[in-house]
């Protein structure tokens, strides 16, 4: 039987559940095809409970989003006191990238539907975490390139920002994507692993 959550702890375990849900139910199908039923059956809860918690699905994939930045950047972070050259950077950035890859679903996808209806503390909140992840960023370039400049570090910071965008559109195509590539001869590398890879590389040759 559903029991409502009343300690502090109670409530982030239920959130955190919810937010479970809603990432399985999201790296299967497009933001809009998802209810709010779909995710509370998936996570355990009767539709009017879910609403204790959360009123959209926006909210959900809010703190979906946050959570899997501070994966990120603490991932990223732990990398701040190791040596590095060019090839471990790019493997480093690479794999946690794809270890949080909702993350470049979400921006290029949903970012700002879920901006557009959250609150302004939760939107601060995800920006602080979005700051801090350009910082780790430019701290890793400035140590593994300590030969180049602030400005051309700053450029290549922007560029990985703006990737960030791009990555999952590319790797995974739409069906109807696929067959008007397939029947324009259209050649896209949709491996997510080797087009990170490659744009980083090319990214940091600007920095030697």
């Amino acid at each position: 039987m559903y029991q409502r959550a009343r300690s502090k702890e109670q409530i982030n375990e239920r959130k955190e559940s919810i937010i479970k849900a809603m990432d399985a139910l999201y790296m299967k199908k497009e933001l809009a095809n998802i209810f709010l039923k779909e995710v509370a059956d998936l996570a355990g809860l009767s539709r009017t409970a879910i609403y204790s918690y959360y009123s959209r699905k926006e909210e959900i994939l809010l703190d979906s989003l946050y959570n899997h930045f501070i994966n990120l950047d603490n991932t990223l972070e732990l990398a701040l006191n190791e040596f590095l050259n060019e090839d471990t950077l790019v493997d480093l950035i690479t794999k946690a990238l794809e270890e949080n890859i909702i993350i470049l679903k979400i921006m290029s996808s949903n970012l700002e539907d879920i901006e557009k209806t959250t609150t302004l503390d939760a939107l601060v909140s995800l920006k602080t975490e979005l700051k801090k992840f350009q910082e780790i960023i430019k701290h890793l370039l400035s140590k593994t390139f300590p030969n180049a400049n602030s400005k051309d570090i700053d450029y290549v910071l922007y560029l990985i920002i703006t990737m960030l965008y791009g990555y999952y559109p590319v790797t995974n195509p739409i069906e109807i994507q696929r067959k008007a590539m397939e029947l324009t001869k259209t050649t896209l590398n949709t491996n997510l692993t080797d087009l990170i890879t490659t744009s980083l590389k090319f990214l940091f040759n600007n920095l030697k």
